[in-house]
């Protein structure tokens, strides 16, 4: 027994490998450039298919998506030259993207730095798409893939040769940054950005270099590793879970711990499917038994060293993305819901159903407005939780009458956000970002995927909603998407944007700007920070409850398609896209939703590929140029307009910040208006 445990150890050991490299990368990203770079795997996923297509066609292709982007160079191209092209391809892409998009940010809020990334990465795959196709592409042996006996068993010996390629890089990696000058350099602009430029080091210079060579890193790998499974535009992008879990247990510092560790997951992962496969394991878990190891490093890593994570001293203190707050506008409001009334009203059953697809992501989008936007914690399973409050919905509608069976879906929303969030409580930003986006890998593989949650066959149902016998579900009488249904959508949305913008107004709102600033001086001044972390989890999870009982009515039958991990990044993007400090970001993200108003009314439904390039697009050149969204951009706009009128000029507003003022009464007046966006 015990050698068939250790066979399908060292079976993983080539996953675990591909996990260790991307690792890596994501170590020399942290230290060089002070990002945590979600895209690493889409940036090593395009020069492997352009080493792919030229081992097998001789056509280079670029990411490029205006100008003829595919190049024939004749016949199929050798090894050598073909891996040179494609790393080539790699490093020009990555430098690009270094000084368009992460140079500018520098001095941005974390988490536009980390949804730019997120940007990048729906971009890229955009782009792949475009040029590749959305399949699984195998190239030619690369590596020895004969096959040897052990313990009985054929082992192909590929594992072996890819985990020796890796640590032979790991090797070369960490020579460079402690015997070399740059690595000398590098951990220099890392613990000290101003005593570097005293030393007469270039910091942004250190962080370009280390940008293009984290990039090769995961491309090299990335190429070898395409004959052992494949590559195709998206089946990198989760490497960054196991990826991330095995760089944060080497504590974002030591590359010979994140290899070790992302090993293990490898081979624990392959140990996992023989152990599936037997079903030793609950039949609950079968689905995704496997994906709970990254999780579980993840926690135990940031529970035990959260603390202690390193921190880029940077040059200049990176401020906060600008929170709008007040009370409801009365106009603006009766404005809005006026026009959905119209909207809904609609002879044309596709705008209906449009619209109610925007006011579900609204909706969701609220609650990412709440916890990222007020409080800071960059969640990424709000679908996730949306997607389980779905599926208790058809587990009770059946039992309890509506509405209670809503009712009692969101309640256990609620209480599983909060249970969640409570080991989340010594993590903050980026670090609750990779917390959260394990989390709806685990959601996605493990229960959406499991029968016993789901349901037979994978598929849930709900039943119609009736109150004192009138239809109140989506077919209505006869009607695809009922008037009456898509009332209610609209009723539900206004009132839980209602709430959020009551809160915000409030001491409560007031307490969540004060964490997010700074939670020693909220501390200090007498807010409970865990319980305030903890109350604004049950908030944004109660919101997203309602979300999901939207989903399971609008969608009557469904399965976990739609509420994985990546769409959830997607959902980061369009409300950072639309203003995650504001609720009207939160409806222009709504509208620009796949199957959304603006995309089924404006661009006639797109594709999905458009989709990807068009918000990856947008999300990088929001977070370069306009950080406070689309909404904050409108707002500007009208300001403009309405100086323009008066006749006066208009001075397009900074970011405050607290240099050169005098007193500490100067200083805490513009503190104050950095965070709350008025006056004392």
């Amino acid at each position: 027994m015990m050698e068939t445990y250790i066979f399908f150890a060292l079976l993983g050991v080539g996953t675990g490998a591909m996990y260790g490299a991307f690792a890596v990368s994501l170590i020399i990203t942290y230290r060089g450039c002070g990002v945590v770079n979600f895209a690493t795997g889409a940036m090593a996923m395009f020069p492997t298919l352009v080493f792919v297509e030229l081992r097998s066609t001789g056509d280079l292709v670029l990411p490029l998506v205006v100008v003829p982007s595919r190049f024939s160079l004749g016949s199929q191209i050798s090894f050598f030259p073909a891996l040179l092209i494609a790393l080539t391809v790699g490093s020009l892409l990555a430098a690009v993207i270094y000084v368009l998009v992460i140079r500018p940010l520098r001095s941005s809020p974390p988490v536009t730095m980390m949804v730019a990334t997120v940007g990048l990465a729906l971009a890229i795959q955009g782009v792949a798409v475009k040029s590749f196709g959305n399949v699984t592409v195998r190239g030619e042996k690369i590596l020895p893939d004969h096959v040897i006996e052990l313990f009985g068993r054929p082992f192909p010996v590929d594992r072996l040769w890819i985990l020796a390629a890796v640590l032979f890089l790991t090797l070369v990696v960490a020579a460079a940054y402690r015997l070399t000058r740059f690595g000398l350099a590098t951990r220099a602009a890392f613990l000290n950005e101003k005593g570097a430029l005293l030393l007469g080091l270039e910091p942004a210079r250190l962080g370009f270099y280390n940008w293009v060579f984290a990039s090769l890193v995961a491309s090299t790998i990335g190429i070898l590793g395409s004959s052992l499974g494949g590559v195709s535009p998206f089946s990198f992008s989760l490497f960054v879970v196991p990826a991330l879990g095995a760089a944060l247990a080497g504590r974002l510092r030591s590359v010979a711990v994140g290899i070790g560790a992302a090993v293990a997951i490898g081979s624990f992962e392959a140990v996992a499917v023989h152990i599936v496969s037997r079903r030793q394991v609950p039949s609950f878990l079968l689905g995704g038994f496997s994906s709970l190891v990254p999780f579980v490093v993840i926690i135990g890593a940031l529970i035990l060293v959260g603390r202690t994570l390193p921190n880029r001293a940077a040059l200049t203190e990176r401020a906060q993305v600008r929170v709008v707050l007040g009370r409801p506008k009365t106009l603006s409001w009766a404005l809005m819901i006026f026009l959905g009334i119209v909207v809904l009203s609609s002879d044309d059953a596709t705008i209906r159903f449009a619209t109610i697809q925007s006011l579900f992501v609204t909706t969701l989008l609220l609650s990412i407005v709440v916890l990222t936007g007020y409080l800071g914690q960059v969640s990424l399973a709000q679908l996730s939780f949306a997607g389980f409050s779905a599926f208790m919905l058809s587990r009770f509608d059946s039992l309890v009458p509506f509405p209670f069976g809503p009712l009692l879906a969101i309640l256990l929303t609620i209480a599983l956000g909060t249970l969640v969030s409570v080991p989340a409580l010594r993590v903050r930003g980026v670090q609750f970002a990779i917390v959260s986006f394990s989390i709806a890998v685990v959601f996605d593989d493990v229960l959406f995927r499991s029968p016993t949650f789901v349901g037979v066959g994978g598929l849930a149902q709900v039943e119609r909603p009736r109150l004192f016998g009138l239809d109140l579900g989506i077919f209505g009488e006869g009607q695809f998407p009922d008037r009456r249904f898509g009332f209610i959508v609209l009723a539900g949305t206004v009132v839980c944007a209602a709430f959020v913008a009551l809160m915000g107004s409030g001491g409560l709102g007031r307490r969540f700007l004060a964490v997010r600033s700074n939670e020693r001086a909220a501390a200090a001044a007498g807010i409970s920070v865990p319980r305030t972390k903890i109350i604004g989890a049950a908030f944004a999870s109660g919101l997203a409850g309602v979300a999901g009982v939207m989903f399971a009515y609008k969608s009557v039958t469904f399965n976990g398609g739609g509420l994985d991990a990546q769409r959830g990044l997607e959902l980061l993007a369009l409300c950072y896209l639309g203003g995650i400090g504001s609720i009207s970001g939160a409806v222009i993200g709504g509208l620009l939703a796949p199957s959304g108003l603006f995309i089924v009314a404006v661009l006639g439904g797109g594709s999905s590929t458009n989709q990807y390039l068009l918000t990856g697009l947008g999300l990088v050149l929001v977070a370069v140029k306009f950080p406070r969204g689309l909404a904050g951009l409108l707002s500007t706009m009208s300001n403009r307009l309405k100086v323009f009128r008066e006749g006066g000029k208009f001075n397009e507003p900074k970011t405050p910040t607290t240099v050169g003022l005098k007193s500490s009464r100067q200083r805490s007046r513009f503190s104050y208006q950095n965070n709350f966006g008025r006056k004392p």
